[in-house]
């Protein structure tokens, strides 16, 4: 049986764009299958309170004021952060997180998400820096790194506590 030219023409081209198209189909579930995973990975992050893995060689540190400083209320406290960058609370990508200062030495568990109090102010929106209206006496200052959702990275990045006296 003779096929005419055309019809063997569009046969091979159909053939042969077979695993073209499939591949092309693929490709685009490839992009939501993957975000799928992500979303629910981040759910059961969230749902187990998994911490999130910090980078080797990362460190938090409070650049000001010194250790022992005495100052004036209201106070600046500048936060410094090497081997990871900042982004806002909420937003999970690798090696980033968010500031959080812990104000005379209160009880956290790191296993959890870091409360918000008095003593557990967070920087959700990525600040590196922050005034405190402290009372005059001896107060402890200490800077945690948090996750995407406010919990401590595994190891804990937390700065040297710090002692300042507020005149």
């Amino acid at each position: 049986m003779r096929f005419p030219l055309i019809s063997s023409l569009t046969l091979s081209l159909a053939v042969a764009g077979l695993p073209v198209l499939a591949l092309a189909k693929d490709d685009a579930f490839a992009g939501i299958k993957e975000a799928a995973k992500a979303q629910a990975s981040n759910k059961m992050a969230e749902k187990f309170n998994l911490p999130s893995a910090a980078p080797a060689g990362a460190k938090v540190y409070i650049i000001s004021p010194a250790n022992d400083a005495t100052v004036t209320s209201p106070v600046t406290v500048v936060f410094g952060l090497s081997g990871m960058g900042i982004a806002p609370a909420g937003t999970q990508i690798e090696a980033t997180g968010h500031h959080h200062l812990l104000i005379d030495d209160p009880t956290v568990d790191f296993a959890l998400p870091l409360p918000t109090s008095e003593q557990v102010v967070h920087f959700g929106k990525g600040q590196t820096e922050t005034t405190l209206k402290l009372k005059p006496g001896k107060h402890t200052l200490q800077l945690v790194l948090g996750d995407w959702k406010h919990q401590a990275f595994n190891p804990t990045l937390a700065s040297d506590k710090i002692t300042i006296t507020v005149k």
